[in-house]
């Protein structure tokens, strides 16, 4: 698997990168080796011959969302069934010169479930390229995107916040189709939704006369759910965290060409952590605890 085995504790595949994987095994000449890759993995029982590259491939795809922990044996060792599709995928496509956008879009679903590819630089007589050998964990556990994202959209869920889930998911979606200005804006859009709906919980009566943003940030700040003190929050000239992450995360606008891949990634992951630390004291002040 991700270029030097398992770990006790590794993000999870999801069903993304594994249907994209399998897609990429079409890459494979005959339906004759590719069933051969699944008495491979001894999933005589699990997928069925579908009598065509494309029907086993579905029939391959649709077991290995269904049962991504399934345990297969390769020369790599024991691996998930999903790791080993991920890795069978870029030992067919990794080494391509031609660009494949299917591979590139491998490579955001991974990113966006806490992995990254590993790359070489390689020479020969006619140039130097770039080839991809492997996928390895991306963030060490503690920051991990996928643990952090799934509980923010629990708890964005528990507590009714609909519209900032759907711009959460939204700039997620953006990523997976490589759009990178779209989801720095619902990234920024979904923040300023989650401290909206924030006020409008907590200080219901005081919030519905505000137009939102600022002015209920401003609220927040007045209770104390967000410290000035502490620079969390500040509306004047001076450095806060609050407004300066919302300048980041979309600074220019959604105009082409002024974002990339790992720009958008830092972005998303940014306002997650800030989210669930935001939905935390949120779920303090609703138990009438204090929250700084």
């Amino acid at each position: 698997m991700r270029n030097g085995g398992m770990t006790d504790r590794t993000p999870n595949l999801g069903a993304g990168s594994i249907a994209i994987a399998c897609d990429l095994l079409n890459s494979i000449e005959s339906n004759a080796e590719l069933e051969g890759l699944i008495l491979e993995y001894r999933l005589m029982n699990q997928v069925p011959p579908g009598g065509s590259r494309a029907k086993t491939l579905l029939n391959l795809k649709r077991f290995a969302v269904q049962c991504p922990d399934y345990p297969v044996t390769t020369d790599r060792g024991t691996q998930t069934l999903a790791a080993a599709l991920v890795d069978k995928a870029i030992e067919v496509c990794g080494k391509a010169r031609v660009p494949n956008p299917l591979f590139e879009k491998l490579e955001r679903y991974l990113n966006l479930d806490g992995y990254a590819f590993v790359r070489r630089d390689v020479s020969d007589f006619l140039d130097t390229r770039t080839e991809v050998i492997g996928f390895i964990v991306g963030m060490p556990e503690y920051v991990a995107l996928p643990e952090s994202s799934n509980e923010v959209e629990s708890l964005l869920s528990a507590n009714g916040f609909d519209v900032a889930k759907r711009h959460l998911a939204s700039a997620r979606d953006n990523i997976t189709q490589g759009d990178w200005e779209a989801a720095n804006s619902q990234c920024r859009t979904f923040l300023e939704a989650l401290t909206d709906a924030i006020a409008d919980s907590l200080y219901g009566a005081e919030a519905a006369t505000l137009s939102g943003g600022l002015a209920k940030r401003q609220l927040l700040a007045s209770h104390g759910f967000l410290s000035r003190e502490k620079h969390e929050f500040g509306d004047g000239p001076g450095q806060t965290f609050l407004p300066g992450l919302a300048k980041l995360l979309h600074p220019d606008g959604a105009h082409p060409g002024i974002s990339n891949q790992d720009d958008a990634l830092f972005r998303l992951q940014a306002v997650v952590v800030t989210a669930r630390w935001l939905l935390k004291r949120h779920q303090r002040a609703s138990r009438g605890q204090a929250v700084i």
